[in-house]
């Protein structure tokens, strides 16, 4: 046996590979080659996981999202660029003109690729810009625009991030954009439009109504103001109105891309699906069979209105651009079911996602970075924050934490302060906003009393804080989660700085930091009347009684006798 231990090593055959970024943008350009959309994809995704700051990898899948008629997707990409990795990265404009152009939303995009050619007048691709720029201005019919002033180009740019935020859900941050832009520039109807539909979504729905108003004062017959009012009459469940308003669309034949594509989305959502379709039918024949989202509006207007074989061949195409998802083929098999007479569903959802996923409750950590994204998921959390009743609230609360950012923060501290609303989901809504890292103190009225929530220990009194003092109410607020409410826990570490402070200089030495954590527990357990003995909470800290009493002694004098006194 210890002749084997001197017997040299063979070898090793495996050649090691360096998968790092450049091995999968080099593998993604192959895929690419060959047409392989779906694996170029992940492999750029790939390449933008390991180097997330190098905007190539960025715009190269912004352009295979492209290619794959995922516009929109590809345009935040885009943004994400010029917002967060390189702002200098003045191409991107290019970009975004081309993607703008094939939504058939000509304004936008020949904004965008008037930018890029001021900036760059004689680059490579100029010729393509121009070549662009043509096809822009022979769709709208008109001259090219001058020059725009850099305040208007601007204003447009802003107005183009409001509107992104919108559509991600981040009401509060589009809300602020908005509401500067119609200050600023009064006769923006576009923005006033956007903000109506901002406070619809935040559940202001006075704030919505009186904008929308103002809209319809300037322009009587705008189209997208009337479609807000129509979505809000609907809401309100005034029918009378909302039959007369629903008359009156059906009536117009809108002259530009995006006025049909609202015009047909508001008619959809409201059930109107045999004028939806109709308008649906004819964007689909402009845009060429190639966007996704449109084809699937016309597949859902199709199915709704009976038309059972016009929707068989949009979801097929929508099949066919999407593969990976497995949204069409769900529509596609219920199709079969009515074809043969059995059960299927009596209506599609122009949501591009499946049915079972159009509700916003989910199991926990389930909620995936597309929901999360999603307006209309958001703007339902926002709604039943609101209006649900105790259940429903309690479950948007929980789907909070997992939805984290300001929108969600900003939602939960007004709830704290909204004295109609139940003490307990405040409390849980304390928990949630501690634990996506939402900075302390929190206002809230608690026992319809104004009260501040703030665990930070009020320690800067003290010249220090020793471990062994943080040690202690790491303890105590481990063992006290799952038996004592927010507020309780919240008592305990206030009681506990508050002895430290009056203690100190002369605390006293720490040796068992259970000793210690348990006495504090055992105050909070007396104050609040739960039935507990010294015995009982020795035992779930694992330390005598004797020396829990001790310690118990002390803090009492320190913090409650002292008080009572005083």
């Amino acid at each position: 046996m210890a002749k084997q231990q001197h017997v040299p090593k063979k070898k090793s055959n495996i050649v090691p590979i360096n998968m790092d970024a450049n091995f999968y943008y080099e593998r993604a350009m192959k895929y690419l080659d060959k047409l392989n959309f779906q694996k170029a994809l992940r492999c750029f995704r790939k390449a933008v996981e390991l180097e997330p700051k190098n905007p190539d990898h960025y715009c190269s899948m912004a352009g295979v999202l492209a290619e794959m008629g995922k516009y929109e997707e590809s345009n935040r990409l885009v943004w994400h660029v010029l917002e967060e990795v390189d702002p200098s990265m003045e191409e991107c404009y290019f970009y975004l003109a081309s993607n703008y152009a094939n939504l058939m939303d000509f304004e936008l995009a020949e904004q965008y690729i008037l930018k890029y050619l001021e900036i760059f007048p004689n680059d490579d691709y100029a010729d393509e810009a121009e070549d662009l720029l043509d096809y822009i201005t022979y769709q709208l019919q008109q001259s090219p625009r001058e020059r725009e002033t850099e305040e208007d180009l601007e204003v447009t740019l802003l107005h183009d991030r409001a509107r992104r935020m919108l559509e991600e859900g981040r009401f509060t941050q589009a809300s602020r954009l908005l509401k500067g832009l119609c200050e600023t520039h009064p006769k923006f109807i576009a923005a006033r439009n956007n903000l109506a539909l901002c406070y619809y979504y935040m559940g202001r729905f006075e704030k919505a109504m009186e904008t929308v108003d103002s809209v319809l004062e300037m322009e009587p017959y705008n189209i997208h103001g009337l479609c807000n009012l129509a979505v809000f009459y609907s809401h309100v469940k005034n029918r009378e109105k909302l039959d007369e308003l629903l008359a009156l669309l059906k009536k117009i034949i809108p002259y530009h891309f995006d006025q049909t594509y609202k015009l047909a989305t508001t008619l959809g959502i409201l059930g109107e699906n045999d004028a939806a379709y109709f308008l649906f039918r004819k964007m689909i024949t402009q845009t060429g069979y190639c966007d996704l989202h449109m084809l699937h509006y016309g597949a859902v207007a199709a199915y709704n209105s009976g038309r059972l074989k016009a929707a068989e061949a949009l979801w097929k195409k929508v099949d066919r651009l999407d593969s990976s998802e497995k949204i069409a083929p769900f529509y596609l098999k219920h199709i079969r079911l009515k074809e043969m007479g059995m059960s299927a569903i009596q209506e599609a959802s122009y949501h591009y996602q499946l049915p079972d996923a159009d509700e916003f409750f989910y199991p926990k950590g389930e909620m995936d970075e597309e929901m999360k994204r999603d307006p209309l998921i958001r703007s339902s959390l926002l709604w039943a924050l609101r209006f649900g009743d105790k259940d429903t609230k309690l479950e948007v609360i929980e789907a909070f934490e997992y939805v984290a950012d300001e929108e969600v923060e900003a939602a939960l501290r007004l709830f704290l302060i909204n004295p109609a609303e139940d003490d307990y989901l405040k409390k849980v809504a304390i928990s949630v906003l501690r634990k996506i890292g939402a900075k302390e103190p929190y206002q809230a009225i608690i026992n319809h009393q104004a009260t501040t929530i703030d665990s930070q220990s009020p320690s800067g009194k003290l010249p220090v804080w020793l471990d062994k003092w943080q040690e202690v109410a790491d303890c105590f607020q481990e063992r006290m989660q799952e038996r004592y409410d927010i507020f309780e826990q919240q008592e305990a570490h206030t009681l506990w700085v508050e002895y430290i402070g009056k203690a100190y200089p002369d605390v006293p030495s720490i040796r068992k930091k259970e000793a210690w954590a348990a006495s504090v527990e055992f105050v909070i357990a007396r104050r609040n009347n739960h039935p507990v003995t010294q015995q009982e909470m020795a035992a779930r800290y694992g330390v005598s009684a004797a020396s829990l009493a001790r310690i118990y002694k002390m803090i009492h004098q320190a913090c409650v006798v002292q008080k009572t006194r005083s």
